[in-house]
């Protein structure tokens, strides 16, 4: 035991000193900053420049677009709209960003712009504006009162009840909070695994390049050896985790106190419940460890340092199809590849969350898809050990992938 500490303390040394290492933790948290303010950016971009426009139109249609509550235009109603060469030169030199033009039944509407101004395009919202007003004009000439009109045009409520709830699923009013952290946990999981894949290709599959093991086997057995290595690894997962959990409190008391400011977090948080978080955080946590044990198989067979990236490459394109899945999955969670692929590991990280959030499976589906991840996680270390040990000395020019299947096509044999 105490040797298997000491080759885990030395992966964990090696990596914690590193530089790319506090980067592999700083660029999901730097993304995830950029993302906001890139959108807070654009929110104010588009309310700071929103087009001036002139409209060509009865003076109670000009009112009535004037009164409306527009996020993208502004209707300036001090120009001449009677002058049409003069409208044509405010367009041309900027005083104008748009020209609006509406004939008095709404059966012909123009809209004239000039390009080259940094303004917000207003067409969507003038259509669905305009649109509006020729449903007010037609019920005005059909004899409708503005009560009428407006009992026509209001929304419907549908009241939603979802009949399998039975305080084991995600309140309907939650939802929408557990999808969201269901699909911020999925983007994180692919940061974590891609990282740790490189990391598990590298500690097993350079020094096997090198013929480093040849020596340090020597001095402590291989299945012994790779056990420090994993453990090294889950040391430098562990110590990522506390890092995340010690930003996380730490901005999640500095938002709080500016929420009002930049973001509501009550109105995110308040529908997640415990349960949901430990559901996807722990998925998470053994889908990464079953990731790590599938990257140090393929990296096993790595007897040249150049195959290193080929067998990390080949473990990741097997990450990309719950990546994808979950996408699809927030549109239609009981799709039947949705449901079986929920509870299988390497594919359940990224689907079960998705399914409890949107109420198409309980709190207790996941906890069964979690104890199947692991289950198998055990059985991939056993496998994954035995197959380090057998492979230790194995120093072939082949690729990864022809090693691997040629290794199964014996064991085949063997079974024979």
């Amino acid at each position: 035991m105490h040797k298997i500490l000491v080759v885990a303390k030395m992966v964990f040394n090696k990596r914690v000193l590193s530089p790319t290492y506090y980067w592999m933790i700083l660029a999901p948290i730097l993304l995830i900053v950029i993302g906001i303010g890139f959108t807070k950016y654009i929110d104010d971009q588009n309310s700071d420049h929103k087009a001036i426009i002139a409209v060509v139109a009865d003076k109670n249609i000009q009112e009535a677009l004037k009164k409306q509550k527009a996020s993208t235009y502004k209707v300036n109603s001090k120009i001449n709209t009677h002058n049409k060469n003069k409208l044509k030169i405010d367009l041309t030199d900027g005083v104008v960003d748009g020209i609006l033009y509406i004939n008095n039944d709404f059966s012909e509407v123009d809209y004239k712009y000039n390009a080259s101004t940094n303004s917000s395009d207003p067409t969507n919202e003038l259509k669905k504006n305009i649109t509006l007003l020729k449903s007010q004009y037609m019920a005005s000439e059909a004899g409708l009162s503005e009560y009428q009109w407006q009992n026509i045009i209001k929304d419907v409520k549908v009241q939603k009840e979802n009949v399998n709830y039975d305080g084991n699923t995600v309140k309907l009013n939650n939802s929408e909070s557990a999808q969201y952290f269901s699909e911020f946990a999925v983007i994180i999981t692919f940061f974590f695994l891609t990282s740790y894949i490189s990391i598990t290709g590298a500690e097993i599959g350079n020094e096997k390049g090198n013929h480093l093991i040849e020596g340090l086997t020597a001095a402590i057995p291989a299945d012994r050896h790779y056990a420090g290595k994993m453990l090294g690894i889950f040391y430098l997962i562990g110590f990522q985790i506390i890092i995340y959990c010690g930003l996380g409190g730490l901005g999640y008391v500095i938002v709080k106190n500016l929420h009002k400011k930049f973001i509501d977090l009550n109105k995110y948080l308040s529908g997640i419940s415990t349960q949901y978080i430990i559901i996807v955080v722990m998925l998470t946590i053994v889908s990464l460890v079953l990731y790590v044990f599938l990257a140090a198989i393929f990296a096993s067979f790595v007897s040249r340092v150049e195959d290193i990236s080929q067998a990390t490459s080949s473990v990741a394109s097997i990450m990309l199809i719950p990546y994808f899945l979950s996408f699809l999955t927030q549109s239609n969670p009981n799709l039947a590849i949705s449901k079986v692929l929920s509870y299988f590991p390497y594919m359940s990280q990224g689907l079960m969350p998705v399914r409890i959030a949107r109420g198409a499976a309980t709190y207790s589906d996941g906890y069964i898809s979690l104890l199947i991840s692991v289950i198998f996680a055990v059985i991939m270390y056993l496998f994954s050990a035995k197959v380090y040990k057998n492979n230790v000395f194995a120093y072939s020019s082949e690729t990864p992938i022809k090693a691997v299947l040629k290794r199964l096509n014996l064991f085949n044999k063997t079974s024979q």
